[in-house]
This record gives structure tokens, C-alpha cells and sequence, in this order.
């Protein structure tokens, strides 16, 4: 049976309707299940607890707090700049993460990188640092220092053992195990790699080692 142009008219626009409908119905349901979801994350999971704050002084002298980045992501990372291995490989690793993140997503990211060393670890070495690492011109990149009581507060609170981190050779990098052993209550190993949310709630932990197209699938899951 052949329709008129009419009839078609009569039964299409109708079926038209209902599909924009299903479709629209489609996108917002898929946008809702995205907004309610948790970002997937790499690495092992600290539970969001609130991040403890702290307040240093950056390679520029100028004061850092950390509740301070509050609506940024933040990777949160331990280094002392005559560091053979796990320090010079942690600062290519953000480097080149950081790197591959679209401008948008950048601008939503920042990296600080607390001394372990303060004695040797003056501004003008963590300048130098950040410079040999190709992160001295970027606005998101922080080395802090600050007195020893202010830092061992620090220390203290995200389980790192500066004397079990600078004790680290560059075997330990590929086995693990061979980590010389921390006080109670530290982490198994100080190459610790943090990743904060915009809520200021510690979400992973990493190592050095971790690759960096981990760090990067993290820091997209956590900027959307």
C-alpha cells in the first residue's frame, strides 16, 4: 500500500518526536550516572581523608599552604635535591605527566615537592632542581622547605622517614623489598607520590616508579 506525503507526514513526525526524546532522555541519564560516579583511580586507595594541612616556603620565598589549593588537584611528593635516584625520576615522572595534560586540565593541577633535606636543600638548590628538571618556568610546580619543626610535623603526618628515604640506593628502585626498614606508623617505602582532590581528601597513594601514564590517567580522572 502506498502512503500520500500526508499520511507519511501524520506517522513520521511523531516517531521523529519520541526519538529525540529517547535520545535526550540517553544523554542525560548518562550525564548523570558520570556526575555521580567516583573517578577510578590507580594506586592504592587512602580512603579521602582529609588531607593534613601545612604551611612551607616555595623555592620563590614565598608561604604555601596546602588548604590553599583547595578546588585543585594536588600531587603531593617528598624529595631532597642530591637525591641519586627516586627524586630525579619522581620530578621527570610529574614533568612529563604534566605535560600531557590539555591546558584546561593543567590549570587545574598542582605539584608540590617537599624537602626531606633542609639543611643542604637551600632555595637556591631547589631552584637549581626544578631548572634541571624543566620545571622551573611552570607556575604549578612548588618546592617547599620551611624550620625542621615545621617539616617534621609534615613528615610526620604523611608517613615519610627522611633518614629511610635517603638511605635508598638505586637497587631498591627494582626491588622493593630491599627498602630499608621504617619507625612504626611510616610507610613501607618513602618514594610516596600523593594525589589530593579538589575536596582536599587524600585519594591514592603511588611510588616513583609508578608509570607516568598512570599519574596522567589519574590527574584526567580527578580534573573532570
Amino acid at each position: 500500500m502506498r502512503l500520500s506525503r500526508s499520511k507519511l507526514t501524520r506517522w513520521s513526525l511523531p516517531i521523529i518526536a519520541l526519538l529525540m526524546v529517547l535520545t535526550v532522555g540517553t544523554v542525560l541519564i548518562g550525564r548523570a550516572v558520570n556526575g555521580s560516579g567516583e573517578a577510578r583511580l590507580t594506586g592504592t586507595d587512602l580512603g579521602k581523608t582529609p588531607a593534613p594541612d601545612f604551611t612551607l616556603t616555595d623555592q620563590r620565598g614565598s608561604a604555601v599552604t596546602l588548604s590553599g589549593f583547595k578546588s585543585k588537584t594536588v600531587v603531593l611528593t617528598f624529595i631532597y635535591t642530591h637525591c641519586p635516584d627516586f627524586c630525579p625520576l619522581t620530578a621527570e615522572r610529574l614533568r612529563a605527566a604534566y605535560a600531557q595534560l590539555p591546558p584546561a586540565r593543567q590549570e587545574k593541577v598542582v605539584m608540590l615537592a617537599v624537602t626531606v633535606d633542609p639543611a643542604r636543600d637551600t632555595p637556591a638548590a631547589l631552584q637549581a632542581f626544578s631548572a634541571q628538571h624543566g620545571l622551573a618556568d611552570n607556575p604549578n610546580w612548588y618546592t617547599l622547605r620551611g624550620d625542621q619543626a615545621a617539616l617534621e610535623q609534615v613528615w610526620r603526618a604523611y608517613g615519610v622517614d627522611p633518614g629511610a628515604m635517603m638511605t635508598m640506593n638505586h637497587a631498591a628502585m627494582h626491588d622493593m623489598t630491599s627498602t630499608p626498614a621504617a619507625p612504626a606508623g611510616t610507610l613501607a617505602h618513602t618514594n610516596a607520590v600523593y594525589l589530593i582532590d579538589a575536596k582536599g581528601r587524600e585519594r591514592v597513594i603511588l611510588t616513583s616508579v609508578a608509570e607516568e601514564s598512570s599519574l596522567v590517567a589519574n590527574l584526567t580522572a580527578l580534573t573532570d
